[in-house]
């Protein structure tokens, strides 16, 4: 490149730069740049009226969940109210006759069905899931008229209920109040330029010229302040609703409809007890895999040792006295050995028997089969049973299965297993039937050893440890039905196994 005639270089061109963009930082997130086109200012306007629009909306009615039990709740909450008062009433004037007492009876009936409604209520529209309180006691069957009267008139979860629901009945009212009324006249106002245009007045003229202190809504002017007055109602109803739900029907709700202390705190302890019965047989199953993989094992890598030494001594020639009572010796390990390994293989069976390795059914079908008298076995569970529970069923099947073919003098056994409905919940019922010459009991508490029937105390002790039950029903002649039942724990409790 030349100089120039003053002995400089030409300039070169500048670049032309461009302007940098300007940062103009959203509601939320990080700072953007703002496009040429003023997109961003448009969303970011958008997005703001649509959080003022939300938050109008849940000022003046609430949250959906809020507007629609305000809205629903009432009506079956009072109707429930109403019928219970009324039963309830007609029980007290009616309890000096058998009428009001039967009356009286029906009243934790009837306030379980109402708590059922209210919590269902609760649960769809408010999100508040409330637990339900466990199953109302069920007296014996068999039992005496007035020992079900007391069974009912004692059940305090059902009054627990009857008292939310006679509880509600203000609480309801005030919602009607609150949302009929109130929100009524506030939607009115709210509404007003709309119908106010569209609904002529009945000289002809354009609206409907209400009034109110004497003023006359008919100017939009006039309209525009009405709808904007009515946004008091209906803010103020809003905030009386939410508030009146979350002091009263919330905590009434937890404390009346769900399950007591006193029933929260066994069914925390029945599900502890349920957790603590599956570790323990974990635990026994470990033990039972380390004693057939380990000390088994090696006991009889220990007996072929000694096979093999007593037949290496027989090939020794000479009868000294030593080489004889070594071969003793030899004899004595290899019995003892013998004696060690057919203990370990008991242990390990009394641990967990091999024929619950493909489930309950087919365990009691081989116990039935192997059995020394005729017997047969009949299975309904649905479900595996867990680990703790097959092992506590199996063991009394073989029990009674063996106290009925040493001592019972029956010529069949019939065994069934099948899960049925308790108070408590499912259990899985297992019945042995003989029809021997009867007179089985179980040896009562504080009897000596030496009594009757301590194989049946046994099972009844075994069971007990996950609050089963053992009911013997044994008439002198026979014949003989022992039932065991066994409580099973909830679906997300059992422990389900693979083959």
């Amino acid at each position: 490149m030349n100089p120039s005639p003053h002995g400089r270089l030409p300039d070169r061109p500048r670049p032309r730069l461009r302007p940098r963009p300007r940062h103009v930082a959203p509601t939320s997130g990080a700072f953007r740049p703002e496009t040429p086109d003023g997109s961003g200012q448009r969303r970011q306007r958008g997005r703001r009226l649509w959080w003022l629009t939300r938050a109008l909306f849940r000022t003046v009615l609430g949250t959906p969940g809020e507007a629609a039990y305000a809205l629903l709740a009432p009506l079956p909450g009072l109707l429930c109210g109403v019928v219970l008062l009324a039963i309830l009433a007609a029980g007290l004037l009616g309890s000096v006759v058998l009428v009001g007492l039967v009356l009286l009876i029906g009243v934790p009936f009837a306030a379980r069905g109402a708590g059922a409604v209210h919590r269902a209520l609760l649960r769809g529209l408010l999100g508040e899931r409330i637990q339900p309180p466990p199953p109302r006691p069920r007296p014996r069957p068999g039992g005496r008229l007035l020992a079900r009267a007391r069974a009912a008139l004692t059940d305090a979860d059902g009054w627990r209920s009857a008292a939310f629901t006679l509880a509600f009945l203000p609480v309801g009212a005030l919602l009607v109040l609150l949302f009929a009324t109130v929100r009524l006249y506030g939607l009115i106002a709210l509404t007003y330029p709309i119908w106010w245009w569209l609904v002529p007045a009945d000289d002809g003229r354009r609206g409907l010229g209400l009034g109110f202190g004497g003023v006359q809504l008919d100017t939009w002017p006039a309209a525009l302040l009405t709808c904007l007055a009515g946004f008091l109602p209906m803010a103020l109803s809003t905030r009386c609703t939410r508030w009146l739900l979350d002091l009263a029907v919330r905590p009434m709700a937890r404390a009346l409809l769900g399950p007591g202390k006193l029933d929260a705190r066994v069914h925390v302890l029945e599900d502890t007890r349920a957790l603590a019965v599956q570790d323990s047989a974990a635990a026994l199953r470990r033990i039972e895999r380390d004693l057939h993989d380990g000390a088994q094992s090696r006991m009889i890598a220990v007996a072929m040792t000694l096979a093999r030494a007593r037949e290496q001594l027989a090939r020794l020639p000479g009868t000294e006295p030593e080489l004889a009572s070594g071969r003793e010796l030899v004899d004595t390990a290899l019995a003892e050995s013998r004696t060690v390994i057919g203990e370990l293989r008991e242990l390990i069976s009394g641990i967990h028997p091999p024929a619950l390795n493909d489930g309950l059914d087919v365990a009691l079908e081989t116990l039935a089969a192997r059995a020394g008298i005729p017997a047969t076995a009949r299975t309904e569970l649905p479900l595996r049973p867990p680990e703790a529970i097959e092992s506590i069923a199996y063991f009394c099947a073989a029990e009674l299965l063996a106290n009925a073919t040493r001592h019972s003098g029956a010529t069949a056994v019939r065994i069934d297993a099948r899960v049925a409905a308790a108070p408590e919940g499912n259990v899985l019922r297992l019945t042995v039937r003989d029809d021997g010459h009867g007179g089985a009991h179980q040896r009562r508490r504080g009897a000596t050893r030496g009594a009757g029937g301590t194989g049946l105390s046994g099972l009844a002790e075994r069971v007990s440890t996950v609050d089963g039950r053992l009911l013997i029903d044994s008439p002198d002649g026979g014949p003989t039905t022992i039932t065991v039942e066994l409580p099973l724990p909830p679906r997300n409790l059992t422990t389900h196994r693979t083959g």
